[in-house]
């Protein structure tokens, strides 16, 4: 491991005055959120490995950002968390400047730079990866509510789907379209389609899917329906809808709602 003054002036490039990404380094670079623990491990030290390699880099400068004057430390690939002890708030970044990992608190790093970094260093895609932030930000709301903010600003840029052809095929708002054919069309139960609309529309919110427009109205309706009806008949209420009652009311509004 060396250390260089001079390899340190890289951080007022890739970082402006408030520790943030500089706007003039992230031209046209994109960045993703990805959760992490409270130093950098395995899985964060392997996409800096990734992405350097990708870039034709052979070694990865890092540097806390704590202190008043950071020295910038190199080190070999791949990259080694055990043995490097990097806490935030820190910065990673390839020598020339086409990726970094920065790392300004507990709980979270951004990573960000060229296509070609990104790539490999966030395998998944950039929208997958911010659609899983999102989803782990969720479920850390009680205990760390500042990721939901960071979710914020790096969302998912997944379109919103308002009509049925916008709907990607193999997502749950797909497999809720599926129930309602089916449903209307007699192939199943009420108790079944109840219950497998629950699921789906809990994994549709778990996956960061959007509906809006029409097809959202039609959903929030499909909703307000089944809270109005109780799958175990015997826990039923007098004013929840019967299994007829609550197949009338669905397929007129999804025949009414397919007519359009």
């Amino acid at each position: 491991m060396t250390r260089s003054g001079h390899e340190a002036s890289d951080l007022s490039v890739v970082l402006d005055a408030d520790g943030a990404f500089d706007p003039a380094w992230l031209k046209g670079k994109s960045v993703a959120p990805l959760a992490a623990g409270s130093r950098l491990d395995a899985a964060l030290a392997h996409r800096m490995t990734a992405g350097c390699r990708a870039v034709g880099a052979s070694r990865v400068m890092w540097a806390p950002l704590d202190v008043d004057e950071p020295v910038a430390r190199s080190s070999g690939l791949p990259l080694e968390a055990a043995t490097l002890n990097v806490r935030p708030p820190s910065l990673l970044w390839t020598p020339g400047l086409e990726g970094a990992i920065l790392f300004p608190a507990s709980g979270y790093v951004l990573a960000a730079g060229t296509a070609p970094f990104m790539a490999s260093a966030v395998g998944e895609g950039i929208d997958e990866a911010r659609t899983r932030f999102a989803r782990y930000a969720r479920t850390r709301a009680d205990q760390a509510p500042e990721l939901n903010s960071v979710a914020a600003t790096h969302a998912s840029a997944r379109r919103a789907w308002s009509k049925p052809a916008d709907v990607e095929q193999g997502s749950a708002a797909a497999r809720q379209l599926e129930l309602l054919g089916q449903f209307t069309e007699g192939d199943l139960s009420a108790r079944s389609f109840a219950q497998r609309w629950w699921e789906a529309r809990r994994a549709s919110q778990a996956d960061g899917e959007r509906i809006r427009g029409p097809l959202e109205e039609v959903f929030d309706q499909v909703f307000m329906l089944l809270e109005d009806y109780e799958v175990e008949p015997d826990l039923a209420e007098p004013g929840d809808l019967s299994d007829m009652e609550l197949h009338a009311a669905v397929a007129e509004l999804w025949n009414r709602f397919s007519s359009r």
